[in-house]
């Protein structure tokens, strides 16, 4: 599955604190059922039917409001002579930009066929080359001619390549995801080849570097360093005991240095005269690390983004040339200078001896596109809040203004209380008050407690606190439900509160079962690991004595809930595996009292006594209460969603949601007496691709 290519490919300029500018209404999106043919779509009304209802079925199913949410995000970045390059995220295809180091400015983009985004860039003999997701794609670039050239395809769909690096003669190679492999690419042959996995278990090479005799593969959760002899093939881990994730290496100076869990690591090839450095506590890893000609070794710092200048066995503090931001690279320049690319779109120079800095934005050039939307909520005064990568967009669709506010990460769940709005943010855990108005942010603190991932997010009214779900890194098992009090910002987590499971999803149940939580896991945590339980199990929360009630697991052999919702008694849940599975569960009897199949996985939202399941391909069904059988009431959406699709409810008395047509901000009619769908009916997501995602 691709995502839709770029809409209105080529959009004005956006500015780092307003987007561009917001489109009136189009109802060109508009989509009827008549027709249509969608699967389980019920025949048109006719007759007196039809008479009641033509007034609120009229006009348009779907009216969109301008691009939702912009990125200059990068992810991959090399240097060649007097130029880097760097490639955009979620922009489908990819854009590879051209920047004039001397000039400081972006000099040409292009584009390279398909994907989402590249993460892995080298040189090798004045060519660029590029390595995408997710089809893990390789690429060349000649910037002489400007010829971008598909090398080869190096993994199955949903995949990544992850890291590349050239050996001095040289040689390309390639780090990939899930398969863990590392591949080979020969310039001067044109040959691709695969050297096969680094170590099993390991679904990530996720850093790699290379010298004369050897290629080194830094893996993924558990964080060996496996080397690989070039010229026979061989291979074996020269760690000790694994240090914890790769996140960076290089090799250089007949060592070999990279960045592990918490740690730098140091060691000969032969993974003899070991020297492990702890990061500093403000610290939870190192993003980039790179030498300089007499051998210094500096590296940058997450989630605070400093850079360090290794002094023996410390790491000394040098700058922040962008506080709070991940790092995709670092490299030393000729004129002494270090450039850096951060993961927000900001490309910088730093002086190390003096600290001075320079940064350019790529959200003010043509890099910037339309993004997938991260998340959305909606705001006093019709206001709709929009999440996307690094920002959280504010559109105020009656006056036809948008305004974007940085924050320092992906904004996973978004929500609202009072004149605010409260991000819960990947990959650092923060959970940060916006005032969309003035456009500041300030944090209540972080989940920490080996958490990355925040999958869910409520406001409990009666307690004044946020309730947020999460998951840990790869490799690891244990979520956590945590307490946002946004008076005292203050976080209290419960770790492991569902065992051996993340948390992915939140209900409430004040009318019925006041003071009770409940909340759905994943047996796969934070993936890359084998799960320590069956089926993934939903568990009632006492929010008052702060202890789980009980424990059922809806449907046995089941590994991973997705999402709940909970409606006069009845929890509705719906499975990521299996993918699309819903059910109806009797809260009293916790006895299942339906289930059924979508074409993939999502959200839930209830309103006006109805249950609304919104799935990755732009479908909205409606599955209670009291169905046999899922009901569509919207299609023809598209893929403007990075994260699993939501609704935001307009007033009680409307049927009303925003939601996301392609990427554009959209508002859905969703009436269950107006169903309305796509001629083209429905297509199923890529599940490999969508699963692949978890990976970014």
């Amino acid at each position: 599955m691709e995502r839709r290519r770029l809409l209105h490919a080529g959009a004005g300029l956006v500015a780092a604190s307003v987007v561009g500018p917001v489109l009136a209404p189009a109802t060109a999106l508009a989509r009827t059922a008549e027709g249509t043919g969608a699967p389980g779509a019920p025949a048109p009304a006719s007759g007196a039917a039809a008479a009641g209802t033509a007034g609120r079925c009229s006009g348009p199913a779907v009216s969109a409001y301008g691009i939702a949410t912009y990125t200059a995000a990068i992810v991959g970045m090399t240097v060649l002579g007097g130029h880097a390059y760097v490639v955009a995220r979620g922009q489908n295809p990819p854009l590879l930009g051209e920047i004039d180091l001397a000039a400081g400015r972006l000099t040409r983009t292009v584009r390279l066929t398909r994907g989402d985004g590249g993460w892995a860039a080298t040189v090798s003999g004045g060519q660029v080359y590029v390595g995408t997701y997710p089809v893990p794609d390789l690429y060349r670039f000649d910037p002489a001619s400007g010829a971008v050239t598909l090398l080869g395809t190096i993994g199955p769909s949903g995949g990544f390549v992850w890291c590349l690096t050239t050996a001095p003669d040289g040689t390309v190679y390639a780090g990939t995801y899930p398969r863990g492999e590392v591949w080979e690419y020969s310039p001067a042959t044109g040959v691709l080849r695969n050297l096969g996995a680094a170590m099993p278990g390991e679904q990530y090479v996720r850093a790699i570097a290379a010298d004369d005799h050897h290629v080194y593969a830094g893996t993924l959760p558990r964080g060996h360093i496996v080397a690989y002899d070039r010229a026979t093939g061989a291979k074996g881990s020269i760690t000790p005991a694994p240090y914890g994730g790769a996140a960076c290496l290089l090799a250089r100076g007949g060592r070999v240095v990279g960045g592990f869990g918490r740690s730098v690591v140091d060691l000969a090839p032969d993974g003899s005269d070991a020297r492990v450095i702890p990061i500093p506590a403000a610290e939870r890893l190192v993003d980039a690390i790179t030498s300089t000609g007499d051998g210094t070794v500096y590296c940058v710092g997450r989630p605070t983004g400093t850079v360090y200048r290794r002094d023996g066995d410390a790491l000394v503090p040098v700058a922040a040339p962008t506080p709070l931001d991940e790092h995709r690279a670092l490299f030393p320049l000729p004129d002494g200078r270090l450039l850096g690319g951060a993961g927000s779109g900001r490309v910088w120079w730093l002086d190390p001896n003096g600290g001075g800095s320079t940064t350019l934005e790529l959200i003010d050039t043509v890099m910037a596109g339309p993004d997938p939307v991260q998340s959305l909520t909606l705001g006093p005064g019709g206001a709709v809040h929009v999440g996307g990568h690094f920002s959280v967009t504010t559109h105020r669709p009656a006056q036809g203004t948008s305004r974007r506010i940085p924050v320092s990460g992906e904004p996973k769940q978004l929500r609202t209380a009072g004149d605010r709005v409260y991000a819960a943010l990947y990959p650092s855990t923060e959970v940060v008050e916006l005032d969309p108005d003035r456009g500041k942010v300030r944090s209540l603190g972080f989940i920490d407690n080996d958490q990355q991932r925040p999958t869910d997010m409520l406001y409990a009214r009666a307690i004044d606190r946020f309730l947020i779900a999460s998951a840990p890194p790869a490799g690891r098992l244990k979520g956590a439900l945590t307490l946002a009090d946004r008076a005292r910002r203050r976080l209290t987590v419960y770790h492991d509160v569902i065992t051996d499971q993340s948390v992915m999803s939140l209900a409430l149940d004040d009318r019925l079962s006041p003071g009770i939580a409940y909340l759905a896991g994943d047996t796969w945590g934070g993936g890359s690991v084998t799960p320590a339980r069956p089926s993934a199990t939903v568990v009632a929360f006492d929010l008052c004595r702060r202890k789980v009630l009980w424990e059922v697991a809806p449907i046995e052999g089941y590994a991973s809930l997705q999402h709940i919702e909970v409606l006069d008694g009845v929890l509705y849940g719906v499975y990521k595996r299996l993918a699309g599975t819903w059910f109806a569960m009797d809260l009293e009897t916790r006895t299942v009292l339906r289930s059924g199949r979508l074409p993939s996985y999502g959200e839930l939202t209830v309103h006006r006594g109805q249950v609304f399941a919104s799935v990755f391909g732009g479908l909205v069904y409606r599955i209670g209460p009291d169905l046999d059988e899922a009901r569509p009431v919207l299609t023809g959406l598209g893929d403007g969603w990075y994260n699993p699709p939501q609704l935001a409810w307009e007033r009680r008395s409307s049927w009303h949601a925003w939601g996301v047509a392609g990427r554009e901000l959209a508002r859905l009619r969703l009436d269950p007496d107006c169903v309305s769908a796509n001629r083209a009916g429905t297509t199923p997501p890529d599940e490999a691709v969508l699963e692949s995602l978890l990976a970014n």
